[in-house]
């Protein structure tokens, strides 16, 4: 962790320096310094979910849809700075809205299974 927090501080520091001179190329620094750290990241996630789908038995579908959704939050907040950033706020609130939306309907099938599941249990 300590490795990433460094580059990423590293990696704003630099996008702040060169920004202030050319902010169009500040953006891609961010941009750039932002996927290194996402991709990271993800891995470390991957991992972690790995080992708790071996030790509590739970079905790997509904670990895979927990990861999309992180992805998507992850990947919606991440481009929306970024608009924001770039001074595209209208943008970024389509971003954010579209993110959302994109994990309601990741999350559909776990839904869809619950409420299976609970009308399984009713008389």
């Amino acid at each position: 962790m300590i490795q990433i927090a460094l580059f990423a501080i590293a990696g704003m520091m630099l996008a702040v320096f060169v920004g202030n001179m050319r902010r169009e190329i500040g953006i891609w620094i961010a941009l750039v310094t932002g996927v290194i750290v996402f991709f990271y990241a993800i891995r470390k996630f991957v991992d972690m979910f790995r080992t708790m789908t071996e030790y509590t038995g739970i079905k790997e579908e509904y670990i895979a849809v927990v990861l999309k959704m992180i992805g998507i939050a992850y990947i919606s907040e991440f481009t929306a700075t970024l608009c924001k950033d770039a001074g595209q706020h209208a943008i970024a609130c389509q971003v954010d809205f579209f993110g959302k939306m994109s994990m309601v309907v990741v999350s559909l099938p776990v839904l869809q299974t619950l409420l299976e599941t609970i009308g399984e249990m009713m008389p």
